[in-house]
């Protein structure tokens, strides 16, 4: 059971735009100012994924005998390393741009 002091307690100001948005805890980021820092960092993240699928399919290319099944098993893991290394970046990237 909810206590009845919660709905009494002021919102915390965000860290960065010192708005007061319900539900914010200290220290946190608003909604709208974490939407803004993942929209920023986005075009960074699809970079170094790239570069990051590079280098998987580069190593596949030159160190595995490349047959139909495998191909196929390079593909989806490039797939799973771009959505991998981009959230990753992302998530870093938020964190350095906080501050």
């Amino acid at each position: 059971m909810r206590s009845r002091l919660v709905s009494l307690e002021p919102p915390a100001p965000c860290a960065r735009c010192e708005r007061r948005v319900p539900g914010v805890k200290w220290g946190d980021l608003c909604p709208d100012c974490l939407a803004e820092l993942r929209r920023r960092a986005g075009p960074l993240a699809r970079i170094i994924s790239l570069l990051f699928v590079a280098v998987v399919i580069g190593y596949a290319w030159i160190r595995i005998p490349l047959t139909l099944t495998t191909r196929m098993w390079v593909a989806g893991i490039a797939i799973a390393t771009y959505f991998l290394v981009r959230k990753i970046v992302i998530q870093v990237s938020v964190e350095i741009m906080r501050k």
